[in-house]
Parts: structure tokens; C-alpha cells; sequence
């Protein structure tokens, strides 16, 4: 199986779907991640260019702990990119990994996740998915909000991580940019509280659950 794992910036694919990326790695499938900025937006003190060679450089360390060896920077502007994902120039760009690696699965945020860089990748790759008729199944996570509101009803994907959260949490440590900041704190704490109280509910340790769109 081909999975296809597309965010805003690095950190959100661990932060979302580290654990599934890692048991996808240990099952055999072949995983890539598409990362749509250099998050070179996160700092008031850094300058952007330095910002942005370290978490490339961090992002890539730990999908290396996570198993993923197929890692792509698109390098979009991250303060643009509700503009930058109507571009022909980058419509072209995505609809070219989506060839390239013809998913079976896309894992991407949720529209109600409430970032707009965030939002704008989910619309801009079902809008891609949808042009070029492939059969990848959507499937979407939070990062940002506790609280999902849309396709609740939809099927859910459940990936039981228990084997894989302490990967998990060594990819996260990779993070040291950002490690000082309240949203990080933030968002660390919160998906370790979903990680905990989604495997509780489906009988796990820990879990992700995605909602497909």
C-alpha cells in the first residue's frame, strides 16, 4: 500500500499521524511525506532563512526515527499560502506528487482544524485528488483544535500506535526550534491527551484516528 502524507509544516506530520507513519513503515508500505512549507514563520527572534534550515533540518531527523525515507519541501511561502495553493505554479507542483506516487491513502489535516496554512493544503490536495480522478482515500487529523466538527460521521481510519508512541515522541524532541514556544507546548500536550484518549476507546494504549473526506 502507498501512503502519501501531506501538511503545512514540518512538525505537523508527527504531531498528526506520527505513530501511523511508523506502523505503516514497520507494515511494509511505502510512506512519503509532502511538507508545504519551511515553517519559517514560528520565530519573532530568528531570522526566516536560518528558521527554516533548521526545521528542515529537524523535520528530516525525525521521519528518519519514524521510518519514512521519501521526504519532500515544497518550499511555499508560509504567510501566502491561502493565496500561494490557487497558483497554477503550485497546483502544477501537487498534482505532480500525486502522479509521482499515486496514493492509496492520503493523510492530511482537517478543514476544521482551524489554521488557515493548515485548511489551505486539505482543500488544495482534495482539489488535486479530485481533478486527476485518483482513487486515494482522504483522510484528515487535527492538530490544531481539540475539536472536530465536520465528517464526524464519515468512516473512521484507526491506527492502533501503542508499539510506536515512544517513536513518536523521540521524532517530537527533534523539534528543539520550537521547543520553547506555548503553541508547541500546546500542541505536544494536546495530541499526547488524543493519542491516550483515543486508544482508551478503541481498547488500545494509544491510537490515531483519521476521519475521511
Amino acid at each position: 500500500m502507498k501512503v502519501l502524507i501531506c501538511v503545512a509544516h514540518p512538525d505537523d506530520e508527527v504531531l498528526g499521524a506520527g505513530g501511523a507513519i511508523a506502523s505503516y513503515v514497520k507494515n511494509g508500505d511505502e510512506v512519503a511525506s509532502i511538507i508545504f512549507t519551511y515553517g519559517e514563520n514560528s520565530s519573532l527572534v530568528k531570522p526566516r532563512s536560518q528558521l527554516a534550515r533548521e526545521r528542515i533540518a529537524e523535520s528530516t531527523r525525525a521521519c528518519k526515527i519514524l521510518g519514512v525515507k521519501n521526504l519532500h519541501f515544497l518550499g511555499l511561502p508560509d504567510t501566502t499560502l491561502r493565496r500561494e495553493r490557487r497558483t497554477a505554479e503550485t497546483k502544477k507542483k501537487v498534482a505532480g506528487i500525486l502522479k509521482k506516487y499515486n496514493p492509496d491513502i492520503i493523510l492530511t489535516h482537517s478543514i476544521d482544524d482551524g489554521h488557515p496554512a493548515h485548511t489551505s493544503v486539505a482543500k488544495l490536495v482534495k482539489k488535486q485528488v479530485r481533478s486527476q480522478n485518483l482513487k486515494a482515500r482522504i483522510y484528515t487529523f487535527n492538530n490544531w483544535s481539540p475539536i472536530r466538527h465536520k465528517n464526524l460521521k464519515k468512516p473512521k481510519l484507526v491506527v492502533d500506535t501503542s508499539k510506536f508512541f515512544n517513536k513518536k515522541k523521540r521524532a517530537l524532541k527533534e523539534f528543539k526550534s520550537q521547543s520553547r514556544t506555548l503553541g508547541w507546548s500546546y500542541n505536544v500536550a494536546l495530541t499526547f491527551v488524543k493519542d491516550y484518549w483515543n486508544g482508551a476507546r478503541h481498547g488500545n494504549t494509544t491510537a490515531e484516528v483519521f476521519y475521511k473526506w
